[in-house]
């Protein structure tokens, strides 16, 4: 290498990163409008971040003392960045966020807690939202987050494909209640259909696929996840035993590999969205969220489908859900606090969440919106109809950990690489160590 060449090159590098560095601290600490709220949100799909500006804008409409800017993080950012920022004095007043991660980003001192300000109100704001997403904004039982949005999760079944294989799809009508596992299990199979080379051209149902996961099954079958007495998770309780066995079982007569070949054929990766074996189809069931029937309505019109409960463990077991969402939250620093709680309020609000909904098709969290039938169109009526009795993940500063460990432990179970046992035993041993230092909850 010419050193010659190399040396301005360093030093042109060394004034460029000054330049940046001296730029960044006069934007710390140059003074910000006090009547401002910075609003960061990576929620910036064409559809969201329309509503989301609806929702700004109707917010700074009615409120003329307080002005919000909303700021669209660049796509794949994660709190990473809010991280950064806080840390360095130049995070926003209100972000936009998982709310399965509220309890990790609060025990790590990044978010604010809201109870002073709700405090200040004088309101009782819990009895507002589904109790599920208001007990996934509590760290010890303070709040640290206001619920937007949610999900919900049903088992969707192509009519055609049923009647292909003889089947009346009528017995999955939701009307009838929830099927049991075992139901489930004898329908898949009867639509089970091998070729000639002894690969499936179509399968029923796949119980580790989609939305099966191990988080949908252990609800499904009574787990808890953790014991707050003991501050312990509680991986090899009983039920989630049960239920990976379920998995495992399942797994022993379809075998993982001849349902990796299947989907290798009919949903190969970076397929088109067109390209679904259920759409096509080629399977006949997928536990999935409401989120479904936009893609649906979008890429497949024509498929005959319905929605039911997700099968339980026993004839008169009661159906289960669960959801995700998301929330906002005030970061660690907060330029304008005050500010930001207004705004947090409103687009948390029963008027936010009714401009965003409307608008992304997504499912309220503010509990009067389920009178909203507008908000509820067409199929989207079962998931309006099972919200009420959601449940939500355990809340947890290792949440993730525990999620991505269960994940783990699924593929094990149903690659035959470990017995549920096993697999779950793990589970505990890399989590609750993690866990242990937050303890008591």
């Amino acid at each position: 290498m010419n050193n010659q060449r190399f040396l301005p090159n360093v030093q042109i590098g060394l004034l460029f990163l000054l330049f940046i560095s001296l730029l960044l601290a006069a934007c710390e600490f140059s003074p910000r409008d006090p009547h401002e709220v910075i609003y960061w949100t990576a929620d910036v799909g064409d559809i969201s971040i329309k509503a989301e500006n609806a929702v700004v804008a109707a917010f700074n409409k009615a409120n003329p003392d307080v002005h919000v800017k909303l700021v669209p993080l660049p796509g794949g950012s994660d709190t990473t960045t809010l991280l950064t920022a806080v840390r360095g004095g130049t995070g926003p007043d209100v972000y936009y966020i998982d709310r399965f991660t509220v309890n990790q980003q609060t025990a790590i001192g990044l978010l604010q807690d809201l109870k002073p300000f709700i405090d200040k109100e004088g309101v009782d704001l819990a009895k507002n939202y589904l109790p599920f997403a208001w007990g996934e904004t509590l760290y010890r039982s303070h709040p640290y987050a206001l619920p937007l949005h949610t999900d919900a999760r049903g088992l969707y079944y192509n009519k055609d494909v049923f009647r292909a294989a003889g089947i009346d799809p009528a017995i999955m009508d939701p009307l009838h209640g929830p099927i049991t596992v075992d139901q489930l299990r004898d329908i898949s199979f009867k639509i089970n259909k091998l070729n000639s080379r002894g690969t499936f051209d179509r399968i029923g149902f796949v119980p580790w696929r989609d939305e099966a996961s191990p988080t949908t099954w252990g609800m499904d079958f009574g787990a808890k996840f953790f014991n707050p007495k003991t501050c312990q998770v509680t991986p090899t309780e009983p039920a989630m035993v049960r239920a990976l066995q379920f998995q495992y079982d399942w797994a022993a007569k379809l075998t993982r590999e001849k349902v990796d070949t299947f989907f290798a054929t009919y949903q190969p990766e970076n397929a088109p969205p067109t390209q679904n074996p259920f759409y096509n189809g080629n399977l006949a069931m997928v536990l999935s969220g409401n989120w479904m029937i936009a893609s649906l309505q979008e890429y497949a019109p024509k498929v005959d489908y319905g929605i039911t409960y997700i099968p339980v463990e026993k004839a008169g077991d009661r159906p289960t859900t669960w959801s995700g969402g998301f929330a906002l939250v005030m970061p660690t620093g907060a330029h304008n606090p005050t500010g930001a709680y207004r705004f947090m309020r409103f687009m948390t609000g029963e008027e936010g969440q009714r401009i965003y909904d409307k608008a992304t098709n997504q499912l309220p969290t503010w509990a009067s919106l389920l009178n909203e039938l507008d908000l509820f169109p067409g199929k989207m009526q079962f998931f309006k109809q099972i919200l009420p009795f959601s449940k939500s993940r355990v809340p947890l500063p290792v949440g993730s950990q525990l999620w991505d460990q269960f994940s783990d432990a699924q593929d094990k179970v149903v690659l035959h690489a470990a017995t549920p046992e096993q697999a779950l035993q793990t589970v505990y041993r890399r989590v609750q160590p993690e866990l242990q230092q937050y303890c008591p909850l």
